[in-house]
């Protein structure tokens, strides 16, 4: 019975040196830089479990027992010194015999014991597991600036490399056992992916960074025009910029449509400012005349030498005064230089009465 369970207890220990048998007792996380191997406790016990050769034991128990026991009461003995009967003898000694076999098996606790073996087997073929990983510092480099970008444009990005790892380690524990080799080329994958994605992504960044800017200068610009009609336009391109549906286009690795979309709002806003600046400019010019204007009125009563809070009768009755007395035609008797001061000054007669003919309306 015993020799049963000690041969099931080696071949369970043997098998362990397969790496079939060993990664299915064992888990393996990649932590971004190293593998860790442990012993699964739930997967040891499902394993060292010894049902079947703990029946078994008891079977081959109970067959010894009763081939032995034939043996002796074949001899008389037993029936000689208990003075029962041959088949009451028989049936105290089967009973006693499977009770004794029974409280051996408890006694022994094939489970527990074979349970603590496998695991002190296991961790020292666990011990022996040397695997190199190469490239991994570059990997979770890589994973680090991609995320730090992300970050800078406020989108979120798929750059988790390490799940995809772990994906690969979780199905192929058993090959790793013996060899990474297939493992490093896939990090050497994810780094050649890491960093395209990282080169994109500085690309978009640059140009995301060059279109808010422009959109700072515009609005500077278009807030000083203070005009309504602009300033919502450039509300609705801001929108766009910083819009979920630009950013998620990033999220899926669309760059030529993210590109394409920038570089379209870049040159909304860019003719957006041209209209701020043309708007700014007539405004400017049109305060100028009003400026003009205030100072042409101003001159205008000067020269009519009249006060401005002058009447309309004051103004004509000024007028025909300074007409009569600067008149070209009363200056014809006088030099040539005399004359010509005469026409200036008539000039400005006329035009300071017209520019108050406009101011008054009359």
């Amino acid at each position: 019975m015993l020799l049963v369970l000690y041969l099931f207890r080696i071949q369970k220990i043997n098998h362990l040196n397969s790496h079939g048998v060993l990664a299915k007792v064992i888990s393996v996380h990649f932590d971004g830089k190293k593998l860790d191997w442990e012993l699964e406790n739930t997967k040891i016990d499902s394993y060292a479990k010894a049902k079947i050769a703990t029946l078994c034991s008891i079977i081959t128990g109970m067959l010894s027992s009763w081939l032995l026991l034939n043996a002796v009461n074949e001899t008389g003995i037993i029936n000689h010194n208990t003075g029962y009967s041959p088949a009451a003898n028989h049936t105290i000694s089967y009973i006693f015999s499977g009770i004794v076999i029974i409280a051996t098996i408890i006694k022994i606790k094939p489970v527990k014991t074979l349970k603590y073996a496998i695991g002190e087997r296991a961790i020292t073929l666990v011990e022996q597991i040397n695997i190199s990983l190469e490239r991994t510092e570059e990997l979770a480099s890589l994973e680090s600036s991609i995320k730090a970008l992300a970050s800078q444009l406020k989108t979120s990005f798929p750059v988790d490399f390490r799940a995809n790892i772990q994906e690969f380690v979780n199905l192929h524990k058993k090959e790793l056992i013996a060899d990474a080799t297939d493992l490093n080329r896939l990090v050497a994958k994810n780094i050649e992916q890491a960093e395209n994605d990282l080169i994109k992504l500085r690309e978009a960044n640059n140009h995301y960074g060059a279109a808010m800017k422009l959109y700072t200068v515009v609005a500077i610009e278009v807030n000083w025009t203070c005009s309504i009609p602009l300033i919502k336009e450039m509300e609705y391109y801001y929108e766009g910029l910083t819009s979920e549906n630009l950013k998620s286009l990033l999220s899926d690795k669309k760059w030529n449509e993210f590109h394409e979309i920038a570089e379209e709002i870049m040159k909304d806003l860019s003719r957006l400012r041209d209209l701020a600046i043309k708007y700014q400019e007539e405004t400017l010019d049109e305060e100028f005349r009003n400026t003009a204007n205030i100072a042409d009125e101003e001159k205008a009563y000067n020269t009519l030498e009249i006060a401005p809070a002058a009447t309309i009768a004051e103004i004509k009755n000024a007028y025909r005064r300074l007409a009569l007395n600067y008149h070209p035609d009363n200056a014809e008797q006088t030099t040539e230089s005399i004359r010509k001061l005469a026409e200036e000054r008539f000039k400005e007669i006329n035009r300071a009465y017209n520019i108050l003919r406009k101011v008054k309306n009359f």
